[in-house]
């Protein structure tokens, strides 16, 4: 106990002598805010330095100036940002780029009135990242030879040690640098996350999270044509992981770097997603080709991530509200239904006016969206409108399953009877830019997807080109919806095959909102679900689905009192995964916006516990699976298991 209060004294110290040098060094560095020097976005397309005789040289400066995250007449942050000397400080730094081979050489200069430690210049090669620690006022040099191709970023603190400790006025000081193999193309886009919060580490909801230092509606526009290759690359330099999804589209993973360990993925093993998650110091490169025109969106899932900015009180982070201006930027504020933060906004031009067809509608459906007197507030049921027999679903604590047939078109028609507006995206299918479900945004010039008013309906089609596991729910961003059940599986099943919910069971994790009790983990929408009675030796197909607020890293797992059992994956994000796969530990990290299909057989009679953990709130529930007796034909199964 003594060490204890000796360890939490010293982490107190260590804060109040950060916060002490972050303060002092706004004092000396400025006497007004607006004497500060502006902070220049970079888009990480013209690389820095000098390059003559296979060695770069570049002279960095290390200083304070007034950052724009939105718009450049908009509000402004003191924040402590790289720059070449000469040049206008940027955010994200400026951009290292070489051939595999370059030597690089790299003069540090702070400006500060702190000293500041400069990471991330140096080859994995070579051992561990030592740092250089820059003194107020010095300049240091750093010499290493590019030896590792890849994708990788530089970064400053005043203090911390690891970039997930970074949450405030240092917590822009990074830059990317690229590595290139012998003849790669460049053509492609870098992109660096930024991110100013409340405090380091998970579970910050006060956040000013930015792409390539910019904060959405004000993030950088991209016009692309049909077919055209894109290559993305993503560095995640903040204190948090990120849960990145496409819309419309899915895209390819073909490099993923983990502390420095880069793996590039062959042609054939390239995964194929439509979310990815990337934790914090990771960086991933993605490729896609659009098929359809529209416009489209790719964001982090994560709620706090795309909801607009909230700037903490942090010690040394001045502010400066905006100032009035003769610019309108009121359509931006509109476009996304009131999304921020990490957010691309993507425009595919048609090639020529597309030939006008017939739509006719194979399946018609219809989900009514009202509301109760009691949590979760609001109900869902499904009609099925091409079937004057079926019964609508009753309402549950979430949506019911929508089943849908592969490559069969179909028409479903969302009744809002809300007293608010909403909207419903399609998360996964590949449709129309219309009726994806991003109000104000998706769509095309001449007709852009409205929000649902209250007493209002829309109608989405879609001709879902793939089986697999899906989700439907709000884009209309009020985290209410999303905490009060609006949302449920949505089942693409190939042509021929029928949904047996007794053998096909969905399992939908998020989180809910009841009343006094915040932050609750639900499976089903419910904290404490009832037992399911199953049998041994029966081949289940269990499909996972995150679709909570900011739960970026759920760990599902399925155990018995002896501990862990064993599974197959057989598909990530409706894409299936290599033909036979072997049986694995059931235990599974999903991120928001993912989904997973497993197999499972249970050899014996047994109760297991599907276990749903939340590691940042360290918060779990469970549900519990009661396996009977195998019957002669299901003992078959559980031998080919």
């Amino acid at each position: 106990m003594f060490m204890k209060r000796i360890l939490t004294l010293a982490h107190w110290l260590k804060q109040l002598n950060a916060c002490f040098l972050a303060v002092a060094s706004l004092v000396a560095c400025s006497c007004a805010k607006d004497s500060l020097p502006a902070i220049e976005t970079n888009s990480n397309r013209v690389p820095a330095g000098v390059l003559r005789d296979g060695v770069l040289r570049l002279q960095l400066e290390i200083g304070i100036g007034r950052w724009y995250p939105e718009a450049d007449d908009g509000m402004a942050l003191s924040v402590y940002a790289f720059g070449e000397v000469g040049h206008t400080l940027q955010n994200p730094g400026p951009l290292i780029r070489v051939r595999q081979g370059t030597e690089i050489r790299v003069s540090i200069h702070n400006s500060l009135a702190v000293p500041i430690t400069v990471r991330g210049l140096w080859d994995p090669s070579t051992g561990r990242d030592q740092g250089v620690r820059v003194a107020p006022g010095a300049v240091e040099q750093v010499q290493f030879k590019a030896e590792t191709a890849g994708l990788r970023f530089y970064w400053g603190s005043t203090e911390v040690d690891d970039v997930k400790l970074r949450n405030g006025v240092d917590a822009e000081l990074t830059g990317a640098l690229v590595v290139d193999p012998p003849g790669a193309q460049p053509g492609d886009e870098i992109f660096v996350l930024g991110m100013i919060s409340e405090h380091a580490g998970l579970a910050s909801r006060q956040t000013l999270a930015t792409v390539n230092g910019k904060s959405w509606p004000y993030t950088e526009r991209f016009q692309i044509d049909i077919g055209q290759t894109v290559r993305w690359r993503w560095v995640n330099a903040t204190n948090e992981p990120h849960a990145l999804h496409l819309h419309g589209f899915y895209f390819r993973i073909d490099a993923f770097n983990r502390g420095g360990l880069v793996e590039t993925y062959t042609e054939e093993s390239r995964p194929v997603v439509v979310t990815q998650r990337i934790s914090t110091g990771e960086t991933f490169d993605m490729s896609w080709s659009p098929d359809r025109s529209g416009r489209w969106l790719f964001h982090c899932h994560m709620l706090v991530h795309m909801m607009p900015p909230v700037v903490p009180t942090l010690p040394g982070l001045a502010v400066q509200p905006a100032a009035t201006s003769a610019r309108d930027h009121s359509g931006l504020h509109d476009a996304g239904g009131g999304m921020g933060q990490l957010v691309l906004g993507i425009t595919v031009a048609e090639r020529q006016p597309a030939a006008k067809t017939v739509w006719h509608a194979d399946h018609r459906l219809q989900l009514e969206i009202g509301e109760r007197n009691e949590y979760p507030r609001y109900a869902l049921q499904v009609r099925d409108l091409s079937d004057a027999t079926a019964a609508p679903s009753k309402p549950q604590l979430i949506g019911p399953p929508i089943v849908l047939i592969q490559g069969q078109p179909v028409e479903i028609e969302i009744v809002n009877k809300l007293r608010q507006p909403t909207a419903i995206h399609w998360h996964g299918i590949e449709l129309e830019s219309y009726y994806d479900g991003v109000p104000g945004w998706t769509g095309s010039n001449a007709e852009i997807t409205p929000a649902i008013a209250p007493g209002s309906s829309f109608v989405a089609r879609m001709t879902p080109p793939r089986a697999g596991t899906f989700i439907y729910h709000t884009h209309w961003h009020d985290p209410s919806q999303l905490t009060n059940g609006l949302y449920g599986p949505l089942i693409v099943l190939p042509p021929g095959a029928s949904y047996d919910p007794a053998s096909d069971l969905s399992f939908v994790f998020s989180i809910g909102d009841f009343g006094m009790i915040k932050e609750l983990a639900l499976i089903n929408g419910t904290p404490q679900s009832k037992t399911l009675q199953l049998q041994a030796g029966k081949k289940y197909r269990f499909r996972l689905i995150n679709i909570s607020t900011n739960n970026q890293a759920m760990q599902v797992s399925l155990r018995s009192p002896s501990g862990l059992m064993e599974w197959r994956v057989i598909a990530k994000d409706a894409v299936d995964l290599p033909s036979g796969p072997m049986p694995v530990k059931a235990q599974q990290t999903i991120t928001v916006g993912e989904t997973y299909d497993v197999q499972f057989v249970s050899s014996s009679a047994q109760e297991l516990l599907l276990d749903l953990l939340l590691p940042g709130q360290k918060i779990h529930t469970t549900q519990t699976l009661v396996f009977g007796p195998p019957s002669q034909s299901a003992e078959n199964t559980s031998k080919n298991f």
